[in-house]
């Protein structure tokens, strides 16, 4: 409480002295000072106490004169331009996270004009605070009425009535400028109806978040790899722990074949065994001939295994599209072992793009090629996980690649 104080009182005093930007509100209550920042659709530490900040008279008088202060700093903001000064150079793209925090009518009534006419307001984070049906119409206001917005959070709201649902996301596919919609946790059990509202909405957005909400079936599944393949928008999609099994990977790979504009799909938590993971990392990098290397998708990065997320989520991680195809044909060549393996992945290659494979092999040496992208050419070549991937794969030489290649053209 006093550290949420303190911090309220700090923005207080950064408005009133005017001598720095502003760029938003950082307040979340967090009882054991931990940290007070999270990604807008993951967990925030497991160890911060659950208990919302209730707001009682001694608190609001803080509220009221932080927004007295704000309405301060705007005019003087606006004095500044109207004499020909630059008065937006006090002013910031503004992030406002307001969580765990109790928002009861009074408060939401005199911070609602507030966040619906800022014109700066970027951001509205307002996870974890609780606020049942009445909150949910709060952001549904604010929504319909900043065409500023670029970026919304409900995470850790519960979203039950559908009437409620249908207008948030009614205003949300209305919105002229909003990218980043993240509704993890919201309570959408496996309601399918509820989740064609929110993707049918979801269209002109970049970036969607719905992790934490139970919608592992395969129709759900099916309905978000339509998603993702007929959508031209979107460019990431946050799933995690929905319960998504060995079935939906096949789907999710087909999206991901058909869907190149993809950037980052996060599926970690789900159900997915090895043979689920193989199938989503494959549409990725397919080693099994050369040919279908080149086919591969090599824009979209995959977060699959909570387990070895560094090396998974490398495969499409470090460059260009070109210079992650080159990467995955020296991994694949490089994965091969002398005696007809290497020529069956260079039975259906074009003859005629030999000559800049050969180029390829020497742009590149062990150490540029991802950890995750050489185990996963090993294993996907030897049809089984590999304990000792990194011998095998080490028992090759540049040379000896060039070599065979040769031979084998």
């Amino acid at each position: 409480m006093d550290r949420f104080i303190g911090d309220l009182s700090s923005h207080t005093h950064q408005l009133k002295e005017r001598s720095l930007p502003f760029g938003g509100v950082t307040l979340c209550y967090t009882p054991n000072h931990a940290p007070n920042h999270a990604h807008i659709d993951s967990d925030i530490d497991s160890d911060i106490d659950s208990d919302i900040l209730r707001c009682d008279r001694y608190l609001r008088v803080h509220w009221r004169n932080f927004l007295k202060a704000l309405r301060s700093f705007d005019d003087y903001c606006e004095q500044r331009a109207s004499d020909d000064n630059d008065g937006d150079e006090l002013r910031m793209e503004e992030t406002w996270w307001l969580m765990k925090i109790e928002l009861r009518k009074d408060l939401r009534d005199i911070l609602e004009p507030v966040l619906a006419t800022r014109r700066n307001l970027r951001s509205l984070i307002l996870d974890r605070n609780e606020f049942g049906r009445d909150g949910v119409l709060f952001l549904c206001n604010i929504i319909e009425t900043n065409s500023y917005l670029k970026e919304v959070s409900l995470f850790n709201n519960p979203v039950k009535d559908i009437g409620d649902l249908t207008r948030l996301c009614d205003a949300v596919s209305k919105h002229p400028s909003l990218e980043d919609l993240a509704l993890g946790n919201i309570g959408l059990d496996d309601d399918e109806g509820k989740l064609s509202i929110i993707l049918k909405a979801s269209k002109n957005l970049k970036c969607l978040g719905l992790s934490g909400n139970c919608i592992g079936s395969r129709s759900a599944a099916a309905m978000f790899a339509k998603f993702l393949t007929a959508n031209d928008n979107t460019t990431t999609m946050f799933l995690r722990d929905n319960d998504f099994s060995d079935e939906s990977a096949y789907l999710f790979a087909l999206a991901l074949r058909n869907n190149k504009r993809l950037r980052l799909v996060d599926l970690r938590g789900n159900l997915f065994t090895q043979l689920g993971r193989v199938t989503v990392l494959n549409t990725l990098f397919d080693p099994s001939s050369l040919t279908a290397v080149v086919e591969s998708n090599h824009t979209s990065v995959v977060y699959i295994d909570e387990s070895n997320f560094d090396e998974l989520g490398a495969i499409n991680r470090k460059g260009f599209q070109e210079e992650n195809m080159h990467r995955k044909l020296f991994s694949a060549l490089y994965a091969t072992t002398p005696g007809g393996r290497l020529g069956r992945l260079l039975n259906d290659f074009p003859l005629g793009l030999m000559p800049d494979l050969l180029a390829y092999l020497q742009d590149f040496y062990l150490d540029d090629i991802p950890r995750g992208m050489r185990k996963h050419a090993m294993e996907s070549l030897h049809q089984h996980a590999l304990d000792d991937f990194d011998e095998a794969f080490s028992r090759q030489t540049t040379f000896t690649v060039v070599f065979e290649t040769l031979r084998n053209w």
